[in-house]
């Protein structure tokens, strides 16, 4: 009996120790699903920390953007905000300025002002610029003579008559040309100021959106200079000023009394640019004008060798590098 008893203790301790060990995975599995939930508490808990922290730092970065623009604006902001109101209705009232009104003038005929007058409209027709083309100068109308059979052609002007010049600003308003290109009679500083006057040019030009561009064909001879100085006195800063030196008459370092004048400090005070027209020999000219061509036409003409075709080429294309320089004001 006593051996028996034993034999049920030991088995008793067998049996408890096994339920210890089963009950230990237990357990074990218990504290691992508990600490995995307190890390991934502790995660969750960072996490939103960090949104939350983001978050505030998005704002205090917005509101910082906030008080810099506020700062500018604080900074900026005139004492007098009537100068504003002011300045903003004048911006609402001014045309946007893209087109132009060029005049081609000098002071006596021979200058060489009708030959810039021919290429610029020569230049305006091979782009396929939108100019309308008048000629005014009856005595030697070489525009009309020369471009007047390409169309649209070119209308004649008499400025010396009363209401001669109406149609020069009516086309304005109704054909809406991107260059409306005018050869003034030679000397026409006189002619120019009494049309203006008249038909308020400046003041209606400015309404339609154009911009007047006076160019100005140089000699070396002193009444190139009194021309140039009655046309600022009268225009003032109302036009932009183009100055062109015809080479014809020698090279351009030749213009020493333009060069040295008071009258060439103040155009250039105005934005003036100064271009030079290159020389084209004079057989070709000669035979370009008997025969009442374009520039263009002699470079395929029958009276005309390769060379000389060549020649009138090379001359038409440093006519348009050159103005090109003032491409923005002449329109080209």
């Amino acid at each position: 009996m006593a051996a028996r008893g034993k034999k049920t203790t030991e088995v008793k301790q067998v049996t408890d120790v096994i339920e210890v060990e089963d009950t230990q995975p237990a357990i074990d599995v218990t504290a691992e699903d508990t600490q995995l939930t307190t890390e991934m508490t502790a995660v969750e808990d960072i996490q939103t920390a960090i949104d939350v922290t983001a978050e505030d730092t998005q704002l205090t970065t917005e509101m910082t953007a906030v008080e810099d623009i506020q700062t500018a604006i604080d900074v900026t902001q005139p004492a007098n905000t009537q100068q504003i109101d002011d300045a903003e209705e004048k911006l609402n009232i001014q045309p946007k300025i893209t087109d132009r009104l060029v005049l081609v003038t000098g002071d006596k005929g021979g200058t060489g002002k009708s030959v810039v007058a021919r290429i610029l409209l020569d230049i305006y027709r091979h782009r396929n610029i939108k100019c309308i083309a008048y000629e005014c100068d009856q005595s030697n109308p070489q525009l009309y003579r020369h471009y007047n059979k390409v169309a649209p052609g070119v209308q004649t002007l008499k400025l010396n008559q009363r209401g001669g010049a109406d149609a020069l600003q009516d086309d304005l308003q109704r054909l809406n040309p991107q260059v409306s290109l005018v050869d003034l009679p030679a000397g026409a500083a006189e002619y120019f100021e009494n049309v203006a006057k008249d038909i308020f040019l400046f003041e209606n030009t400015q309404r339609l959106g154009y911009r007047i561009t006076m160019v100005s064909v140089l000699s070396r001879v002193k009444e190139s200079l009194l021309q140039l100085q009655r046309l600022v006195d009268f225009c003032g800063d109302r036009v932009d000023y183009v100055i062109i030196k015809n080479l014809y008459w020698g090279d351009e370092y030749k213009f020493t009394r333009y060069d040295n004048s008071t009258i060439r400090k103040t155009v250039l005070g105005l934005g003036a640019i100064e271009l030079n027209l290159p020389e084209l020999f004079d057989d070709i000219f000669d035979l370009i004008d008997s025969n009442d061509l374009t520039f263009r036409e002699a470079l395929a003409h029958e009276a005309f060798s390769l060379s000389n075709q060549s020649r009138v080429f090379g001359w038409i294309t440093a006519c348009e590098k050159e103005f090109t320089k003032a491409g923005i004001i002449l329109g080209v």
